[in-house]
């Protein structure tokens, strides 16, 4: 064997033995990643189940308490005169509406507040007081007779429990005598309440874009000329009232003394400021040029005191009466706008070029009809009841 034989499988045998040396460390590395892997999975899944053991066994508790047969659980039955009375009257008692109000009605009272509430307020229960209520009573009709409404109440003991049956049952009724038109309590009344809302805002929206515009009317008509003309001074009116008050408030804000207001171009003529202004000048006028006797003089400071006091009170009264002009003022504008708009609207129906006018006239449409409909079936709701026929403690 020649020299250089040796050494080529001297060196063969180096590569072949760094070349497992190293793949054995690259195995081993691996392998302490999988098992570094494994082992926190397994922490992670062991942690989790820690967790959702905790979750389950807090909920666990929860329920336990809520369907412990501890609680007194009392049933009253109310009997209405036909199924859609009893569905509207079973909603009502468990909608929104009527719940807040219940809820202000039991925190007006610390004695029912506590017996009613204090059970729920410790680690198992983080509700606020409107779920803790909410989930304290259910009322609904049956299958078996559809005009009847099982009402169910649950508490700690079967003294708060019955209180908060009879508290449910007078605070509805109060609720009934204080509710209005434009808010009813049923959910279902309230959604076609503020439909007709939102159809009478867009109707005045609409008119008042139309009520601005001059190329709608193409004729002449003289009510139309006469009701832009009022218009127009009306404007005019209103622009100079919100200078007056601006700057009144600017006064007021800044603290200044009463003849700061007398001051303000036009709000003289507002009541009797002018009179007693003129009468404040004559008075202070005696004392500065007249050599007056002493009781005299005292009896014309008197008079000076008198009419500064009589001056406050007329420039309070002087600024009410501008607001109410004001707002009496904004009242006729929009009422002759509208007025304007009712004239164009005949004359764009005619030709019926205006998209803006036909619009109008189908909002309008609508509203005549669902108006009578909500009015209708509001009147019909405020004259349904129900008779309590049946009130006990459910075992």
């Amino acid at each position: 064997m020649q020299a250089w034989h040796c050494i080529a499988i001297i060196a063969v045998s180096i590569l072949l033995f760094i070349y497992g040396t190293f793949r054995n460390e690259i195995e081993d590395h691996v392998y302490k990643q999988e098992v570094v892997w494994v082992s926190t999975n397994a922490q992670a899944s062991e942690k989790g189940a820690r967790n959702e053991m905790a979750e389950s066994s807090t909920s666990s508790k929860k329920r336990k308490v809520l369907d412990s047969p501890a609680w007194a659980k009392y049933e009253v039955t109310l009997k209405c005169k036909n199924s859609k009375q009893a569905q509207l009257h079973a909603q009502t008692i468990k909608g929104a509406s009527f719940l807040k109000f219940f809820l202000s009605q039991i925190r007006s009272s610390a004695t029912a507040s506590e017996l009613i509430f204090s059970p729920f307020k410790s680690e198992f229960f983080s509700e606020d007081e409107y779920s803790i209520l909410q989930s304290l009573f259910s009322a609904h009709s049956t299958l078996e007779d559809d005009t009847v409404i099982h009402l169910t109440c649950r508490g700690h003991t079967s003294k708060s429990t019955k209180l908060l049956a009879t508290l449910i049952l007078d605070s509805y009724k109060l609720a009934r005598q204080q509710e209005e038109k434009s808010q009813p309590l049923a959910s279902s009344l309230l959604v076609q309440h503020q439909e007709i809302s939102l159809l009478e805002e867009q109707i005045m929206s609409l008119k008042e874009e139309i009520s601005t515009e001059t190329h709608i009317s193409s004729s002449i008509n003289v009510e139309a000329i006469a009701l832009h003309s009022e218009m127009m001074m009306l404007e005019q009116e209103l622009v100079q009232f919100k200078k007056i008050l601006l700057e009144i408030d600017k006064l007021f804000k800044a603290g200044k003394p009463i003849d700061e207001y007398l001051k303000i171009e036009s709000f003289s003529q507002f009541g009797m400021i002018e009179e007693l202004k003129n009468t404040s000048n004559q008075l202070r006028s005696m004392l500065v040029n007249q050599e007056l006797e002493e009781v005299v003089s005292i009896e014309v400071k008197k008079n000076i005191e008198a009419n500064e006091l009589l001056l406050k009170n007329e420039v309070a009264n002087a600024i009410e009466v501008l607001k109410a002009k004001t707002i009496q003022g904004m009242k006729r504008k929009k009422t002759l706008s509208f007025r304007l708009v009712d004239l164009r609207k005949n004359e764009g129906l005619k030709d019926g070029r205006h998209p803006k006018i036909s619009l109008l006239q189908g909002l309008e449409k609508k509203l005549q009809s669902l108006s009578p409909q909500y009015q209708k079936a509001f009147t019909d709701w405020k004259q349904s009841s129900f008779d309590i026929v049946r009130s006990s403690f459910v075992e």
